[in-house]
């Protein structure tokens, strides 16, 4: 696969998975595609990830997950 292929597909996960988590309810295929987003080197799916965990937004407060994908970005970053 190459560098924008991969850009790409990184890309339409983020934003299928924030339209997912936002509109459609469907918390757990959200979360799944912004994480496979976030593990492909796509920083602001890592960065929506922490703040998700953070806020307790549609998924459960959780302070270790919330720093784990804020550190994620900087790692990518």
């Amino acid at each position: 696969m190459n560098f924008k292929k991969a850009t790409d597909d990184a890309e339409h996960l983020y934003s299928a998975g924030v339209i997912t988590v936002q509109t459609q309810m469907d918390y757990r295929s959200g979360i799944q595609q912004l994480e496979t987003a976030a593990k492909a080197g796509h920083a602001k799916a890592a960065m929506f990830l922490s703040q998700l965990y953070q806020q307790g937004f549609r998924v459960e407060r959780d302070s270790m997950k919330a720093q784990y994908w804020e550190n994620y970005v900087y790692q990518i970053a």
